[in-house]
């Protein structure tokens, strides 16, 4: 693994400067402490706490992180949405006395990008810090929810912000759980056209997770593959949310009107279970007001199966040269 050289952020966050020199870029956390079976798949390298609810945490990114993309200038959002995951995950074994062996259902994640992430480049990871509030929202003796809030930096400006609500149950409440909330087999027969990789923003094609209907115009249906090295980095019982916010994010891309567009924020509520074995759609529509208005457009996108709403997304997608405008710059 690179090593990657101390942090340095910004003058912004006094407080975070001193215990930031001394958190560790060069190696990953414990796979288990972020639920990963994969030690490439960690994402975090240190963490530290700086009072009863706030955090530093240390990441790095390496160009073979989360989904193959093309290798352009900018990083998939979900990178960062992934690592927000990670870190909830880390926080809540190492200091938030969540035994190792209970599971975490998401409720909602969301990211808020202050312009195109950044990438790594094929020399060296991208070296990142998040600033991270993580509080108990909810404990019972059996049931604990938590939430977490996170800005991101690296070594010269910040990139955003990240949101997680989650919630750490025992195996016994999760198997009532997910024995209440399965859904009926019942699958639809579909005539789904497969994607080039390209469209989507991707190199291969096991990393598109979005197929066309060809009898409507705005749905799509989940492609998914249990063998993926990174989305199922370890077995899982149900659709992962991650899988379902990169389709997402790929729908966004797809239905956006310019190509240039990127995705400035895309805000995930979960409410159900996904199950592996039956299609699941994805449907997207304009916000009123958002379509073609030259700058950013904002879509709303549904994941149902069998009649049942899993999730839903709020993107919004602008054109970077928008918002270096608002900043002040020309383009």
């Amino acid at each position: 693994m690179h090593f990657v050289p101390p942090l340095t952020l910004p003058s912004e966050p006094h407080s975070l400067q001193e215990p930031w020199r001394s958190l560790g870029f060069d190696r990953p956390v414990p796979r288990e402490t972020v639920h990963k079976y994969a030690t490439a798949e960690v994402l975090l390298t240190d963490a530290v706490r700086l009072d009863a609810e706030r955090f530093a945490i240390a990441s790095a990114w390496h160009r073979d992180h989360f989904l193959d993309d093309l290798g352009g200038p900018t990083s998939d959002p979900v990178l960062l949405a992934e690592t927000a995951r990670q870190a909830a995950i880390h926080l809540s074994h190492r200091f938030h006395e969540v035994p190792y062996g209970h599971y975490f259902v998401l409720s909602e994640i969301a990211v808020e990008l202050d312009g195109p992430l950044p990438a790594p480049s094929a020399a060296a990871p991208l070296a990142l810090g998040l600033d991270t509030h993580c509080e108990r929202t909810e404990r019972q003796p059996r049931r604990t929810k938590l939430e977490l809030h996170a800005e991101a930096y690296t070594e010269h400006r910040r990139l955003g912000r990240a949101r997680v609500r989650w919630e750490a149950l025992e195996p016994r409440r999760y198997a009532l759980l997910r024995k209440r909330g399965a859904a009926d087999p019942a699958p639809e027969p579909v005539r789904a056209v497969p994607l080039p990789p390209a469209r989507v923003g991707q190199r291969q094609d096991r990393d598109v997770l979005i197929s066309a209907d060809p009898a409507r115009r705005h749905r799509w249906w989940l492609r998914l593959d249990v063998e993926h090295p990174v989305l199922f980095d370890h077995p899982s019982d149900h659709i992962p949310g991650m899988a379902l916010m990169a389709a997402f994010r790929q729908v966004a891309l797809v239905t956006a009107t310019d190509a240039a567009q990127y995705v400035r924020s895309l805000v995930v509520r979960f409410t159900s279970f996904g199950e592996l074995d039956l299609p699941v759609s994805v449907t997207a529509e304009h916000l009123a007001g958002t379509a073609g208005t030259g700058r950013a457009v904002t879509l709303l996108l549904r994941a149902e199966q069998a009649g049942r709403g899993l999730a839903s997304a709020r993107v919004e997608c602008a054109l970077p040269c928008a918002d270096r405008q608002l900043a002040g710059a020309t383009c």
